[in-house]
């Protein structure tokens, strides 16, 4: 990292997982750090589009915004969380995967109100571990991956302060959670 103090934290997962709590939480119990989320930022760098009409997800130009943000971003004294399930394709300095049960995701989501395809698409998305298989393939950047199925956000909070406290060490999980087996031996 640039800084001793400052660094940029990815909070990703599959939509419904938990990430926005989790970083609601960081900013409801310490002023320290700060929260963007990635569709912020691309409104501020005026890389997003207009809502898909099939997903109703509004694009994101997420390479232009890794671009722009790997400038602006070169040396940091500031605490950085990064919500969105697009935000460990930033130039992070480490990632944290918010996991969830795909059945528990499925009741989450469908509270939401989503259609029954969007709420199946983001379950298997999950059940397969979708991006996060690729975890070790991103270098050295450290990556904690969590259950947040039966975990309180301050328990998963508290987690995430221990592993940044730790210097992001280990750099990766040893075992990763794996729904497949869990959920189907």
């Amino acid at each position: 990292m640039d800084d001793a103090s400052g660094f940029r934290v990815a909070i990703t997962g599959t939509p419904g997982a938990g990430k926005s709590e989790v970083v609601k939480y960081a900013i409801n119990i310490d002023k320290k750090y700060d929260i963007l989320t990635v569709e912020e930022l691309a409104i501020n760098n005026q890389l997003i589009g207009d809502v898909d009409r099939l997903d109703g997800a509004k694009p994101i130009d997420i390479e232009s915004l890794k671009t722009i943000l790997t400038k602006e971003w070169e040396k940091t004294s500031r605490q950085i969380f990064i919500d969105g399930h697009l935000s460990h394709l930033l130039p992070v300095d480490a990632i944290v995967i918010i996991r969830c049960n795909p059945e528990i995701l499925k009741i989450r989501n469908h509270s939401r109100g989503w259609s029954e395809n969007k709420v199946e698409e983001n379950s298997e998305w999950e059940l397969l571990g979708s991006a996060w298989n690729d975890c070790n393939e991103w270098g050295t950047i450290p990556c904690l991956e969590l259950d947040s199925s039966a975990q309180s956000v301050e328990a998963l909070f508290s987690q995430i302060e221990q592993w940044i406290v730790d210097g992001f060490k280990p750099n990766s999980q040893e075992e990763r959670i794996d729904w497949v087996s869990i959920l189907h031996g």
